[in-house]
Formats: C-alpha cells, structure tokens, sequence
C-alpha cells in the first residue's frame, strides 16, 4: 500500500508540475476553464492502444468544443502496466488501457479471455461475442468492484510466437524460454507446451532478445513491427491460439462527477472507437507484416493446418484446467457464458454472409 501512495503521489507531482506552465492538470477544471482528462496505456507511441487513446482525444476536444483537454500518457511516462492499473483505481488517471494479464491478480476470473483457443478465427466474430455477450457484462461487475468501469473490451490481433527456429509441433517448444506477461495462467498455458514461461518488462524484451537470455516472445504482429522484435528473431509462428484483448475502462468516482451530457458524449465517441479499433487493428496486421517483411526479407513465416492446430489445442486444455482451479464455479459459468457468446456470434455472422 505504502509504494502505492508513493507511486501516485510522484505522478500527482509530476502532473502538477507539467500544469504549471500555463493550466493545471486538475480533473475540474484549468486557469483557463478547460478541463483536463488524463488517459493512460500501456503500449508505445503508435500502437493500437496508442493509436485509440489519440482518436478518444480528437473526439473528446471537438466535440466538447475545446472545454476538455484530454492529456495522453503512453507506458513509462507514469508507469508500468501493472501500475498504471492503480493510477486508475485511485483515480490519479481519468482513463486507461490495460490487457487481462495486467489485471489478473486482482480480478483473476478475466483471465478467461487468455485461454488458448477459445476465440473464433474470425474477428469479426469475436467483435460481436465481446460487444454483445454475456461473459464481458459479467467481467464489467467485477471490473467495477475493483474500481474500475470498462467502456470498451476491444481485440488487437492474434498473438504471434517469434523464435529462431522453426515451431511445427509442441514438442519443438521443449525448453524454449518465451517472454510472457507476468500471468500465471500464461505461465501455465505455455508450459504445457513445454515451454520455460519467463515474464519480461515489454520495454526490456528486445535487449533480452537480443543477448539471448530468452529464446522468444508472444505478441501481435503490429508489436512486433513496432518494438523491432523481428530484428532478432528469424520465424515467426501464427499459431492463432491467443488473441490480445484491450479494456478501455475509466474510474467510478471520476465518472460520477461528470454531467449527464459528458457521460452521453463519452459513451457516444466509445462507440464510434469500437468501430476505428477493429479497422485499425485489422490494417495494423497487414501493414506491419508488410514492413517486418520488407525490412527483413530472410524472416520466415510458419502457418499451420486444422491437423497441425490440433496437437497444440489438446496441450491448451491444461490451462483451462488451471483456470477453473483457479476459480472455480465463477470461473466455469464465465468459461461457458464466453463459449456460448462465441457460439451465437458465428452463427450471426454466417447467417450474414
């Protein structure tokens, strides 16, 4: 609790600071009658979360005629993930970005969404099962019980496995030491592949990368592009087993004390995100493999048949295994609500076609 206080106090600090050159970063409002909303994530200047956050802040400014000034925070800047997480709970930040795995030690039930191979391969199905399903209103209540209200659950791509030799079964994955968030149902999960699950600052993977102190990493392929995981790695495997979920979310106090109008605007412009995320993240995948390509045409890449899925979807079930001890029967009725939300948006969405 005391390097909690601390953390905020230091951000509080700095905030207070940046503000003094010409309005403060009070939630209220400045010198100048703008209020300011502050808005944190946990990627870099670019990414897909990064790339919400900015349109939110275009969105909020013009609609709100340039009363609302909404200061944007990549990670580093305040803090890591995991402390990001309490900026908001605490209501230091008016928004953030965070990801299950950053979650999951105070909610551990959303760690439902990183099961391997519990989502379409369809994203637009996963649009659907993620905006209309039961399982993410069910994760909304806990979210809020903690302190934090999600606005938006939105997808960034599938998870992609670099590494410098080729991955074609499991067995290939013995011993292979994978960066992964500090998740212990990911830990879990890739060890049942036979893998050494090794958690690693996301801003300290390349240099790990780099003199070998891990074998590979996981993440979507606009990341990849992005942090230059590519440079050192010489494969990379779609396995399509994990796919990276966002959660926009905003504290309950702050909400509170936003007039009816504000609240209206806000939900309106999630909308309108929901919409720009899921084009963005789906041209980020194409676009960036084009560059990781183009800078580096010796990377090989490695796509796999039903058959050869097969063999790492009957090693995945130990981490639902783990899931469900983990949490029980709230993690088993969220495990079926997701799997019949999936189920219903197929069937919605073929019907469409």
């Amino acid at each position: 609790m005391k390097k909690i206080l601390a953390l905020i106090l230091a951000v509080m600090t700095m905030m207070t600071v940046a503000g003094c050159s010409g309005t403060t970063n009070d939630t209220s409002a400045t010198s100048d009658d703008v209020k300011v909303w502050r808005f944190c994530h946990e990627e870099s200047v670019g990414s897909v979360q990064d790339q919400f956050a900015m349109k939110f802040k275009e969105l909020v400014e013009e609609k709100s005629g340039g009363k609302i000034r909404v200061d944007v925070y990549p990670v580093g800047q305040l803090a890591d993930g995991v402390g990001a997480i309490e900026l908001l709970r605490y209501n230091a930040v008016n928004f953030a970005i965070n990801n299950p795995a950053t979650v999951a030690t105070i909610i551990p039930e959303n760690q439902l969404l990183m099961l391997h191979y519990v989502f379409s391969d369809d994203m637009e199905v996963n649009r659907k099962a993620l905006n209309e399903g039961n399982a993410t209103k069910e994760l909304d209540r806990l979210y809020t019980e903690k302190d934090m209200i999600p606005l938006n659950w939105f997808q960034e791509g599938f998870q992609v496995v670099t590494s410098n030799f080729p991955i074609y079964t499991p067995e290939d994955m013995n011993g292979f030491k994978i960066r992964v968030m500090a998740s212990p149902l990911l830990i879990a999960a890739y060890s049942a592949y036979g893998c050494n699950p090794t958690p690693v600052p996301y801003m300290e993977t390349y240099s790990n990368l780099q003199l070998n102190m891990i074998d590979g990493q996981v993440n979507p392929v606009f990341a990849i592009e992005e942090m230059k995981f590519y440079e050192v790695q010489e494969y990379l495997n779609f396995l399509n087993h994990e796919v990276f979920i966002g959660t926009f979310c905003t504290n309950p106090e702050f909400w509170e004390s936003l007039t009816e109008e504000e609240k209206t605007m806000v939900m309106e412009i999630q909308e309108e995100l929901d919409q720009y995320v899921f084009d963005m993240q789906n041209q980020y995948s194409q676009e960036r493999l084009e560059k990781i390509l183009a800078n580096k045409p010796s990377i090989e890449l490695i796509e796999y048949t039903d058959e050869e899925r097969a063999a790492f979807q009957e090693k995945a079930q130990a981490g639902y295994d783990y899931y469900l001890g983990l949490t029980g029967e709230e993690g088993q009725k969220l495990l079926n609500m997701l799997q019949e939300d999936i189920a219903a948006a197929e069937k919605e969405v073929n019907q469409d076609i």
